[in-house]
Order: structure tokens, then C-alpha cells, then sequence
């Protein structure tokens, strides 16, 4: 359910480039936030203020949709067995996602218990040839095809897994509220995250 940015495409086109626009603009006054969640934020998928107070930054939302997360647009393992990985066949893999944002990791809430740099193996490794495409790189060195095989799953989640650490009852009254208002004038593409936040909200 949740947004990862870490491989976006966006088409050229005005709606995308309005919205693109509007988003550097409030990164550029709000420095602070985490910039995924405020791409979420003016997608209308999360909360970046109390509205109510602050105005809304959510505007016209452009067509979207996700990526294939399963098999061609994947992810490493490094926090869950459950939301991260990939499923499939190595030779499908378009993009691999590091997840690696800090350059650490929590060790006590890691699947391995440990940093793993994965820009050492698959970038700084010289048993790789990179301007050889002939050749995977899982097939030019055998730690690369370890790894991509511990970050497999065997199977695709078999539930959708809630985006926020806290659950959404638990929400203040505002935010259910602001959550429900916000989900409605998106219109019917957010039908769906309408029906689990009411869901999630009684």
C-alpha cells in the first residue's frame, strides 16, 4: 500500500509537470520532511499538516499507477521477509532497490542482523564487467546470484500490509476526518484506500 520513490517514472506531460512543480515548491519551504512522504502527501495518500489550520497542498492529482513490485521493479530484503524482496525469475528484474538510504541499518530490527553494502557488491566489485550486458551480473559473480536468492520470496504478500507503524484507530479524530475528506475528492481512484481507512477507522 505504501509509496516508495526509490525508481519513478513520470511521462511527460502538463499535469506532471504541474504537480512535479508543486512538490519541489513545498520541499523547498519544508525542508524537513522525509521527501517520499511528501510525495505521498500531494498525491493525497498521506498527511503532511492538520489542513484545517495549514490549507492543503493537494491540488490536481496526475494519472498514476505503481510499478511492478513483484518481479521487475524489486527490492532487497533488509527490514521485512514480508513487505520487501521479490518474487519471480532473475532474468525479469528491470530494477533492484537497495533500500539503502542511510548507508546503515538498525541492527536489531535487520532481517541479517547487519549492514550489508550492496553498492560495494554490484557497483565497487572487481569481479564485475558493468559495460558487459551479454553477461548478468548474478552470472559474472556468484555472490551477486547469492544475494538476489536470500531476497527472494517465495511467493507474493498475500495481504496488503498497512503503511503506517501506528495503527489507524488509533489516529486522532482530525486526521481520520482529514484522511476520509482528503481520499473523497481524489475521487474514484482512491476508492479502494477510502474503503480500508473506514475500514481500519471503526
Amino acid at each position: 500500500e505504501c509509496i516508495n520513490i526509490g525508481v519513478t517514472y513520470l511521462k511527460s506531460h502538463p499535469d506532471s509537470a504541474d504537480w512535479m512543480q508543486r512538490l519541489l515548491i513545498w520541499l523547498w519551504h519544508h525542508p524537513y520532511e522525509f521527501c517520499q512522504k511528501a510525495f505521498a502527501g500531494l498525491m493525497g495518500l498521506e498527511d503532511l499538516s492538520r489542513y484545517e489550520v495549514f490549507g492543503s497542498p493537494v491540488g490536481r492529482v496526475p494519472r498514476w499507477t505503481f510499478l511492478d513490485p513483484l518481479n521487475e521493479f524489486v527490492t532487497s530484503t533488509v527490514y521485512s521477509t514480508e513487505a520487501q524482496g521479490w518474487t519471480g525469475d532473475m532474468a525479469g528484474i528491470v530494477i533492484y532497490h537497495f533500500l539503502d538510504g542511510i548507508g546503515g541499518v538498525d541492527e536489531h530490527k535487520a532481517v541479517q542482523g547487519k549492514y550489508v553494502n550492496l553498492y560495494d557488491l554490484f557497483y565497487d566489485n572487481p569481479a564485475l564487467n558493468l559495460s558487459d550486458t551479454s553477461r548478468p551480473l548474478w552470472v559474472q559473480d556468484p555472490l551477486i546470484q547469492q544475494h538476489l536468492l536470500w531476497s527472494r520470496q517465495p511467493g507474493p504478500p498475500t495481504e496488503e500490509l498497512l503503511c503506517s507503524f501506528v495503527e489507524h484507530a488509533a489516529w486522532p479524530g482530525w486526521k481520520r476526518k482529514q484522511r476520509q475528506e482528503v481520499l473523497r475528492s481524489l475521487g474514484p481512484a482512491a476508492e479502494p484506500s477510502l474503503r480500508r481507512l473506514l475500514t481500519f477507522s471503526k
